[in-house]
């Protein structure tokens, strides 16, 4: 379609070139806000001396009415500047990237179950999100009345916003933290499978999320599954490649360095923990296990002594008397543990009792270390770190001068977790069997496969 710029004329015959009326030339494309007047040219067949002049405008039901009156020179000033044309272009082309920016945005969080970032609460349902905050803050305490509370929040976020894949990773987060530390051996099964599967719907919403392949490493490096640590470790690597900024990926993934031996790596691991997140008290708490590990006994101990750790009042207890003991500050490392036995009888895991075990085996009380080590053994069985437990039971019978019992309980701490072959083989707790057979045996293979570690991870 044509139009006369003088006369505002439409000429729906794309051949004209010219206004049939005042011989100005056409133009296309012009929109106005008066109605245009159609020309048909007349046809030579029909006869018509004069062109079939039609008035036209197209509304919701196509209908016709007359052509305005205004002044034909002011129409035409008015069209070389069609500002109404440009305001009515812009307000569609405001609705149109409103309308793409709110698709893109639903499509992200509805079918791939993230918020946009910075504005989570704008895109998950509010009463969801801030249950996942307030379970959020606690889930990582290692903490058991804080992991109960994590889970009945994480539950209902996800049954209020089900396609909240941040809120399924969480709560298999949480669901791992009670298997791995609290649950009864009764419970521990159905746990690790709620966890996995919470995980598989977190990654079914958004198969690109870093965290949940974070929470699948936990999943694999568990006394459930083996404590498959490369596999782990690979799992970890995915998760910060896919968001370098999580916390504690870096975290899991030095303490599972530090587990196998490797400490440089898992000193830098905390580091690069701690550099994201400074209030990562747990994290900065490895700094000391892994001097401790080295036989960097003031160090650990300084660290130690300056990370509290209120929610996780056995892990502190043990390995900082576990420290004490090495320094020789055999008294203190006593009085540390009778106080601890002493608010927390139940010991999860028998961590305390095992280092009171060695402090008694130290001292020549035989029947009591072994006593000691009994109720260990049954306290920590199936405990998610019982291979530190086990450890100290083998450390306390090699001070007891039994090499095959300390060789066995050492297997069992390397096949539960803990293969450290640095550690095993600087600690001087075990000075007394380092020349026994099966101890020499036993650490020539777990040499070989902390070196296998060193080359591959």
């Amino acid at each position: 379609m044509k139009r006369c710029p003088q006369c505002r004329r439409d000429y729906y015959d794309d051949t004209l070139s010219f206004c049939l009326a005042d011989g100005s030339e056409l133009v296309y494309g012009l929109d106005f806000d008066e109605p245009p007047t159609a020309i048909i040219p007349s046809s030579p067949l029909s006869g018509d001396s004069e062109p079939l002049k039609k008035t036209a405008i197209l509304g919701s039901d196509r209908s016709l009415r007359a052509a305005p009156s205004a002044d034909r020179r002011e129409a035409a000033e008015r069209s070389k500047f069609p500002a109404n044309w440009i305001f009515r272009r812009s307000v569609i082309l405001a609705v149109v990237i409103v309308t793409i920016v709110a698709g893109a945005a639903g499509y992200w969080f509805f079918i791939r179950g993230k918020s946009p970032v910075g504005q989570p609460e704008g895109t998950v349902n509010p009463a969801a999100y801030n249950d996942f905050i307030r379970a959020k803050v606690v889930v990582s305490s290692e903490n058991k009345a804080d992991i109960e509370e994590a889970i009945q929040l994480l539950e209902r976020s996800v049954t209020t916003e089900p396609r909240f894949a941040a809120g399924w990773t969480a709560l298999a987060r949480a669901y791992y933290v009670k298997s791995f530390y609290f649950a009864a051996e009764s419970e521990r099964k159905e746990l690790n499978k709620n966890a996995e599967v919470a995980v598989e719907k977190a990654l079914a919403i958004d198969p690109d999320f870093g965290d949940a392949y974070f929470v699948r490493g936990l999943l694999l490096w568990s006394h459930s599954n083996r404590f498959q640590h490369e596999q782990a470790i690979q799992s970890y690597l995915r998760a910060l490649k896919l968001n370098p900024k999580l916390d504690e990926a870096h975290h899991q993934l030095g303490l599972v360095y530090m587990h196998i031996g490797l400490f440089d790596k898992a000193r830098a691991e905390i580091g690069k923990a701690l550099e994201i997140n400074q209030a990562n008290t747990l994290a900065r708490f490895r700094y000391g296990v892994i001097d401790l590990y080295q036989g960097k006994y003031e160090d650990a101990y300084s660290f130690f002594k300056s990370t509290p750790l209120e929610k996780n009042p056995s892990l502190q207890a043990f390995q900082t008397a576990a420290v004490l003991f090495q320094l020789g500050r055999t008294d203190e490392a006593t009085a540390m543990i009778d106080k601890y036995l002493q608010d927390y009888p139940n010991d999860e895991g028998g961590v305390g009792t095992s280092v009171k075990a060695m402090i008694l085996a130290k001292a020549g009380k035989t029947r009591e270390a072994e006593d000691a080590i009994k109720r260990a053994e049954e306290i920590g069985k199936n405990f998610g770190h019982f291979h530190h437990t086990a450890f100290n039971i083998a450390s306390a019978y090699a001070l007891l001068g039994k090499p095959d019992k300390a060789v066995e309980w050492l297997q069992l701490a390397a096949d539960d977790g803990f293969p450290c072959y640095p550690l095993f083989d600087n600690d001087p707790n075990l000075k007394s069997i380092r020349p026994d057979p099966k101890f020499v045996a036993f650490m020539a293979k777990l040499k070989q496969q902390w070196e296998r570690f060193n080359a591959t991870s």
